[in-house]
Protein backbone atom coordinates (compact mmCIF):
# COMPACT_ATOMS: atom_id res chain seq x y z
CA UNK A 1 0.00 0.00 0.00
CA UNK A 2 1.14 3.66 -0.82
CA UNK A 3 0.78 7.03 1.11
CA UNK A 4 1.09 9.15 -2.35
CA UNK A 5 -2.15 10.76 -3.80
CA UNK A 6 -1.74 8.72 -6.69
CA UNK A 7 -4.94 6.24 -7.70
CA UNK A 8 -3.81 3.02 -7.94
CA UNK A 9 -3.98 1.68 -11.61
CA UNK A 10 -5.16 -1.75 -10.49
CA UNK A 11 -8.20 -0.64 -8.32
CA UNK A 12 -9.52 1.92 -10.94
CA UNK A 13 -9.25 -0.92 -13.46
CA UNK A 14 -10.94 -3.44 -11.42
CA UNK A 15 -13.79 0.08 -10.70
CA UNK A 16 -14.37 -0.38 -14.47
CA UNK A 17 -15.33 -4.14 -13.99
CA UNK A 18 -19.04 -4.49 -14.79
CA UNK A 19 -20.81 -6.10 -11.70
CA UNK A 20 -22.15 -9.41 -11.35
CA UNK A 21 -25.69 -10.52 -12.14
CA UNK A 22 -27.38 -14.18 -12.60
CA UNK A 23 -28.52 -14.82 -15.92
CA UNK A 24 -31.67 -16.45 -16.57
CA UNK A 25 -30.49 -18.87 -19.83
CA UNK A 26 -27.59 -19.99 -17.51
CA UNK A 27 -29.60 -20.33 -14.78
CA UNK A 28 -31.83 -22.26 -17.15
CA UNK A 29 -29.04 -24.25 -18.67
CA UNK A 30 -27.53 -25.30 -14.86
CA UNK A 31 -30.87 -26.32 -13.99
CA UNK A 32 -31.24 -28.30 -16.93
CA UNK A 33 -28.06 -29.79 -16.24
CA UNK A 34 -28.80 -30.79 -12.66
CA UNK A 35 -32.20 -32.09 -13.96
CA UNK A 36 -30.31 -34.75 -16.43
CA UNK A 37 -27.81 -35.57 -13.73
CA UNK A 38 -30.73 -36.46 -11.22
CA UNK A 39 -32.46 -38.55 -13.81
CA UNK A 40 -29.30 -40.38 -15.12
CA UNK A 41 -28.92 -40.98 -11.08
CA UNK A 42 -32.68 -42.37 -10.98
CA UNK A 43 -32.63 -44.41 -14.02
CA UNK A 44 -29.50 -46.56 -12.53
CA UNK A 45 -31.43 -46.91 -9.45
CA UNK A 46 -34.18 -48.25 -11.41
CA UNK A 47 -31.96 -50.77 -13.40
CA UNK A 48 -32.87 -54.43 -12.32
CA UNK A 49 -29.80 -55.71 -10.77
CA UNK A 50 -27.38 -58.06 -12.51
CA UNK A 51 -28.55 -61.60 -13.64
CA UNK A 52 -27.21 -64.62 -10.54
CA UNK A 53 -25.62 -66.30 -13.60
CA UNK A 54 -23.27 -63.27 -14.33
CA UNK A 55 -22.70 -63.00 -10.53
CA UNK A 56 -21.55 -66.34 -10.64
CA UNK A 57 -19.58 -66.01 -13.36
CA UNK A 58 -18.26 -63.34 -12.05
CA UNK A 59 -17.38 -65.15 -8.88
CA UNK A 60 -15.73 -68.48 -10.89
CA UNK A 61 -13.69 -66.00 -12.78
CA UNK A 62 -12.38 -64.29 -9.47
CA UNK A 63 -11.42 -67.70 -7.86
CA UNK A 64 -9.37 -68.92 -10.85
CA UNK A 65 -7.46 -65.61 -10.99
CA UNK A 66 -6.66 -65.71 -7.50
CA UNK A 67 -5.68 -69.33 -7.51
CA UNK A 68 -3.13 -68.84 -10.46
CA UNK A 69 -1.89 -65.76 -8.30
CA UNK A 70 -1.78 -68.64 -5.55
CA UNK A 71 0.05 -71.14 -7.56
CA UNK A 72 2.15 -68.17 -9.42
CA UNK A 73 3.44 -67.06 -5.66
CA UNK A 74 3.86 -70.25 -4.53
CA UNK A 75 6.20 -71.38 -7.73
CA UNK A 76 8.00 -67.76 -6.85
CA UNK A 77 8.88 -69.30 -3.68
CA UNK A 78 9.99 -72.53 -4.36
CA UNK A 79 12.39 -71.21 -6.80
CA UNK A 80 13.92 -68.91 -4.64
CA UNK A 81 14.97 -71.68 -2.26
Amino acid sequence: MTNDNEPDPVLMSLARLPSVSPRAERDARTRMRCHAVLARHEALARRPARAPLARAADLALTAVLCGYAMIALLEAVRLMQ
